[in-house]
């Protein structure tokens, strides 16, 4: 039966007196008991006038006193806070607990509702006839508050100051801001004139004639409760989490387990036993563990927990043949350690975050949800190997890994027409390396001839090399190749490039960008003959710089000459160089200028100066390289996956025939030359003042003497002058190359790379 989720249900009981007896203080003689349901925020005076009427007590012949036990403590309700916990503690409990309704009647000189011992602060009773006192030392005394006779002896006046001390050891974790709102709500008349309330003098006069003028006034019209000062809502209602045992000790019951409940395997058994205990912050112990039986039971002492179960039929299923689910023992102890909260139970609840190869999950974050969610502090070390555990659940473990991989490869090329995949092994079986191609068709079809070569090390249980190769269209990097090997060899990169020259073959123009490696140049030079090794501008700076650390101060002088189109530019930063850094200058000649210079370079590198497109892919893959192999291929197919959708999506978005790219390098150029003029010399052929270096433009064979327009593809600003002088209202037409073109720019990501069915990997 439901009562309603913001009701509590409670039992009012009135007629009686307080009496002392052998068990304690109790409630006696002639008492009238009534079932009531409460809204849980109702407020303190309302519960004053709802027990008046319903006891049907009149209010005029003294004060009402509200009270309840618990556990053999009496408590008093005084305000609106008071009555928020009891409800809340009433709507917990099965069997409804008792308010006890009692009027104290006052007579003249007694004393009563004046600022006395007994009036000073809420009433706590316990068993030994004493009431503890808390900060709210006025409340009851404003309202004038009063004890009957029968009532427990009140501690002396004289034991105040004792009182205080215990009380405030007990109350030591107790809010500090909390604590300062009830000793304002608290303060005695004496008291509230000391109080700094922030206001003027005759603020403060206004504030004494109103006080004046609601002398008379009923206690809730003189003062309102605390919500009413602080515009506090009411609260929230929560959901039952409170249950007692057989001693009444409140602790919070987990409904994992019930009798006669069946298990598949052991494994879950153990594991759903291990979530029950973390939940209800208990440690079990194992009694007996076999193939057909497994008994636990409380790890506390003299505690009536435990269970028995034993395996039904042949089939290996386990039932709970008994099950004492009461904890009897102690709720004072502390796990700081919890048993339970190992790597195989931490593994199993945080494996659906590692579902998502790209997903990063770290043992501290692991240790800090675990913690924000249980209330259970694990170390390091066993998050750790927790985090390993739940990879191995969802992906094997890296030896598997390697076993899986044949079918994942065969299955991936079934699901993508085009992609081509290898696997080479040594003579006893072990694996070699292994080859990827995700992007064949879209390189030879839309991209420009430039392939940057990368490599990264593995950093899971079996150490290695990956081998990256990407490529860039109109706007961005698009990858084309993955390998893993065991080490930068020759060797290795020998076969890994065989196997992309198998599916490019040497394609017109074809150029590599990589690092200064001695074993990729050797390997480029023999099995690419044809094509052109550029080196990445980033790292021979940084290679000259270990050796020469002044180089870093010239490092403007340095670009200008890597980037420089045309020698003149090029010998004119080289003469800084060398007259600055004379050792620097050298060593890059040395190197060879027609390998990492734009101007003295022997094909088109467009403006591909360093490898950095493919080590942002790297970077980004910097946690898929601890998993295990299988782990690292997915992670690159599910990369490419989105990859793919999120550029398709963005080209539908494009309605120029440039991609955005294209139109911000053109934009610049057009501004910069704003100012320039162009001069007729002879037919489609005109001299450009650019306030510098004048060059020569020749429309009809779209070239330019500054060599922008040929080496980039992009019309210079020169031909953009010239545009500006014939009457053109577009450059479009003047782009030399295809690869900016936002048709091609569509045309490169309309394939699919689709995803290989668990049931296939």
């Amino acid at each position: 039966m439901s009562f309603g989720y913001d009701k509590a249900r409670l039992y009012l009981r009135s007629g009686g007196k307080w009496a002392e007896g052998a068990d304690g203080w109790d409630y006696v003689e002639e008492t009238v008991t009534k079932g009531v349901k409460l809204k849980l925020n109702t407020t303190f005076q309302h519960l004053l006038n709802y027990c008046s009427w319903k006891c049907e007590i009149d209010r005029s012949s003294g004060q009402l006193n509200l009270f309840y036990k618990n556990e053999g403590q009496i408590f008093q309700l005084t305000d609106d806070e008071d009555v928020s916990v009891f409800l809340q503690f009433a709507k917990g409990l099965e069997e409804p607990p008792v308010l006890y309704v009692d009027v104290y009647i006052s007579s003249e000189g007694d004393g009563a509702g004046t600022s006395n011992t007994i009036n000073e602060e809420p009433m706590y009773l316990d068993t030994e006839s004493q009431i503890q006192q808390s900060h709210e030392t006025s409340y009851r005394a404003d309202f004038g508050y009063g004890l009957c006779d029968s009532y427990p002896e009140v501690v002396p006046e004289t034991q105040q100051h004792q009182q205080q001390e215990v009380q405030e050891e007990a109350d030591e974790d107790e809010d500090e801001d909390e604590y300062e709102r009830r000793k304002f709500s608290g303060c005695s008349d004496d008291e509230s004139h000391v109080l700094n309330t922030g206001l003027s003098d005759e603020e403060d006069e206004e504030n004494k004639e109103d006080e004046e003028n609601e002398e008379g006034m009923e206690p809730s019209r003189l003062r309102p409760g605390l919500d009413d000062y602080f515009g506090i809502p009411p609260l929230i209602p929560t959901p039952d989490l409170l249950t007692e045992d057989n001693e009444g000790v409140p602790y919070r019951r987990s409904k994992r387990l019930s009798k006669d409940q069946v298990f598949d395997t052991k494994e879950k058994m153990i594991l759903e036993v291990g979530m029950k205990f973390i939940e209800e912050h208990f440690e079990y112990k194992t009694k007996k563990s076999g193939t057909k039986r497994y008994e636990i039971a409380c790890a506390r002492d003299h505690c009536k927990w435990s269970m028995k179960v034993k395996v039904v039929g042949d089939g290996g299923m386990f039932m709970v043949r008994d099950l004492a689910d009461v904890h009897t023992c102690s709720r004072t102890y502390l796990n700081p350690n919890h048993c339970q909260a190992n790597q195989r139970l931490l593994g199993n609840i945080f494996k659906t975050k590692f579902t998502n190869s790209r997903r990063v999950l770290t043992p501290k974050d692991m240790a800090e949800d675990f913690r924000e969610k249980y209330g259970v502090t694990i170390p390091y070390a066993t998050a750790w190997r927790a985090r390993w555990k739940a990879i191995t659940l969802i992906r094997g473990s890296h030896a598997e890994s390697f076993t899986r991989l044949p079918m994942y490869l065969y299955n991936l090329e079934r699901a993508n027409p085009g992609t081509r995949t290898s696997i080479r092994t040594e003579s006893s079986g072990r694996f070699a390396e292994c080859f990827v191609a995700l992007g064949i068709h879209t390189f030879l079809e839309n991209l420009r001839p430039v392939l940057i070569i990368d490599d990264a090390h593995l950093k899971g249980e079996y150490l290695g090399t990956t081998f990256l190769v990407v490529a860039m269209d109109g706007n961005n990097i698009v990858p084309i190749a993955l390998g893993v090997c065991r080490s930068e060899t020759v060797d290795e990169w020998t076969w890994l490039l065989n196997k992309l020259k198998s599916c490019i073959g040497e394609p017109r123009g074809l150029v590599f960008t990589s690092d200064r490696a001695a074993s990729i140049n050797t390997t480029i030079t023999a099995i690419f003959p044809n094509a052109h090794h550029a080196l990445c501008c980033r790292h021979l700076v940084m290679n000259v710089r270990s050796r020469v650390p002044r180089i870093k101060q010239f490092k403007t002088p340095y670009w200008k000459a890597c980037k420089a189109y045309t020698t003149r530019v090029f010998d004119r930063m080289m003469n800084i160089l060398q007259v600055a850094v004379p050792e620097g200058a050298q060593l890059m000649q040395e190197v060879g200028v027609e390998r990492w210079s734009r101007a003295h370079f022997h094909a088109q590198r467009f403006n591909i100066m360093t490898s950095n497109n493919a080590k942002s892919i790297n970077a980004l893959s910097r946690n898929a390289r601890k998993l295990p192999i299988f782990g690292l291929m997915e992670y690159f197919r599910e990369f490419q996956q989105e990859w793919y959708f999120i550029r398709r999506r963005k080209g539908d978005e494009l309605n120029h025939q440039l991609t955005e790219w294209a139109q911000k390098k053109i934009h610049k150029r057009i501004v910069k030359s704003a100012t320039w003029t162009a001069h007729g010399i002879g037919y489609d052929k005109w001299e450009v003042r650019d306030y510098g270096y004048n060059s020569e433009v020749d429309m009809r064979h779209r070239n330019c003497t500054c060599l922008k327009w040929q080496v980039s593809g992009l019309s210079c600003g020169h031909a953009i002058a010239v545009a500006k002088r014939l009457g053109r209202k577009d450059v479009f037409d003047l782009i030399t190359v295809p690869y900016y073109m936002t048709e091609l720019y569509k045309a490169t990501y309309h394939g699919v790379s689709k995803p290989v069915r668990p049931a296939e990997r």
